[in-house]
């Protein structure tokens, strides 16, 4: 799966449950493509006023978050995509992490710089205040059933496209929707990891022969595109829908 999805994932995730508990009950993994974070807080002037400030790792961002008052986080990402090829470079998803202060909220913007002396990514996370939110916290539905419902679609139309390699994938995302897990982390309950695992299992949208290339080429091939193009969008959205379920609502 894209890696900015995942690490800002496990970024609201590792923020929730601190806020929670006061505990890190789980570091961010580790890449060896990542050398650096630096995150920037705004200057608030809502709760308790705080200047702005950076912090240089995951942990003192988190800890500066409760500091300064920080309630609550959700993980927000678009839905649809007008231009797929946005996929396969640096921030090109548009995602953000919501944080919610007594009084006003904030959203956290990631930027991935790469180095080519290291030849490795830094990670910078800048703060925005946001004007005018609404007053109800957004809510997200389980997709466990739409999902299913998907990815058979997806299966059986990779086999019509003769993408034998794709039709397995998304029946590998099927079955991470049925994985038993017998104990649940204590971050997420097993239908949110299973819903996780599922969206990281159906994204096909990058590395090489990917579904933007290899699954369009033979649609147009087959003269299926109108029908590929359905799916994939409808895929996007799912895996989108799924990261946003998996993410907050536990």
């Amino acid at each position: 799966m894209n890696g900015e999805l995942i690490n800002m994932i496990q970024l609201t995730l590792m923020a929730k449950h601190y806020i929670r508990t006061g505990n890190f009950e789980k570091s961010l993994a580790k890449s060896e493509q990542v050398e650096g974070y630096d995150f920037h807080f705004a200057e608030q002037d809502f709760g308790s006023k705080a200047p702005s400030a950076q912090a240089n790792s995951c942990e003192e961002w988190v800890e500066m978050l409760e500091n300064r008052g920080a309630q609550d986080f959700k993980f927000i990402m678009a839905d649809e995509v007008d231009d797929f090829a946005k996929l396969l470079r640096p921030n090109g998803i548009q995602c953000c992490i919501i944080c919610f202060y007594d009084g006003g909220v904030t959203s956290w913007n990631r930027r991935w710089l790469y180095n080519p002396n290291t030849q490795k990514w830094h990670i910078q996370f800048v703060e925005v205040i946001v004007h005018d939110a609404p007053e109800e916290k957004p809510r997200f539905k389980d997709m466990s059933q739409d999902m299913v419902t998907l990815l058979e679609r997806l299966r059986a139309f990779s086999q019509k496209l003769g993408l034998s390699d794709f039709a397995f994938q998304f029946h590998v995302a099927q079955k991470s929707l049925q994985a038993n897990f017998v104990s649940a982390d204590k971050m997420m309950q097993p239908v949110q990891r299973r819903l996780l695992a599922a969206a990281i299992d159906a994204y096909v949208f990058d590395g090489e022969n990917s579904w933007l290339e290899k699954g369009k080429a033979a649609a147009e091939e087959k003269g299926m595109l109108e029908e590929y193009n359905q799916l994939t969008q409808y895929l996007f959205r799912g895996i989108a829908l799924s990261c946003m379920y998996a993410a907050n609502e536990w």
